[in-house]
């Protein structure tokens, strides 16, 4: 892969020949395409095939938080969804081809913000709430910081994302109208007001519907 420099007609985009160019934060790059092969993969091959594409199937929902969880300009050469990508095939589990993803080990967001300590329980409607304590923080977070509750039923496939409650708030009602029934695992991400910081997600546990 080679970087160059633009032309009067600006940078090349697309594919000539056996040739790519594109474009990732302002540099623009030209690549070979790979080229083709018959040997057959490896079973260690075709078990980090296995593994990468689990990985992709999982993570692909929730692509709009993880470009706000891990966006980390630092990383010159990766997508924050390919850092993600990438932190959770070392967390998958088992023998190929029977992998599993531990959801108690999955990060949708890496960051130095201040967390919020939250625990499950009832509200008053008797639908769940997430609550957390609401106190002085010394360690950057704000009573406006947003707080994302993320909810995901394993059997189902299907992800659940509440974003209406601000760390001031102290808890965050689930309404679980449209989700159906089954088993939810839970994390919680919190973010500054403008998505420019962010906290390391948390699981919290699981709640039954």
């Amino acid at each position: 892969m080679g970087i160059y420099v633009k032309g009067l007609l600006g940078a090349f985009s697309g594919k000539v020949g056996n040739v790519v160019g594109s474009s990732w934060r302002s540099v623009d790059y030209l690549r070979s395409l790979p080229k083709p092969t018959k040997r057959t993969a490896t079973e260690k091959q075709r078990a980090q095939r296995t593994k990468f594409a689990l990985a992709i199937e999982f993570l692909s929902p929730m692509r709009q938080i993880i470009n706000i969880g891990f966006n980390d300009k630092t990383q010159k050469k990766m997508t924050a969804f390919n850092l993600a990508t990438n932190e959770l095939l070392f967390k998958i589990k088992g023998e190929y081809p029977d992998f599993t993803i531990p959801y108690q080990d999955v990060k949708f967001s890496k960051g130095s913000l201040e967390p919020v300590m939250a625990s499950l329980g009832e509200g008053a409607t008797g639908n769940p709430v997430i609550k957390w304590p609401v106190t002085e923080s010394r360690l950057g977070g704000l009573p406006s910081d947003v707080v994302y509750v993320i909810l995901y039923n394993a059997a189902k496939q299907d992800f659940f994302v509440f974003q209406e409650s601000v760390r001031g708030d102290g808890e965050c009602l689930i309404n679980p109208e449209g989700m159906g029934t089954g088993e939810f695992h839970i994390w919680i991400v919190v973010t500054n007001k403008d998505a420019t910081a962010r906290s390391a997600s948390r699981y919290l546990e699981t709640l039954t519907i």
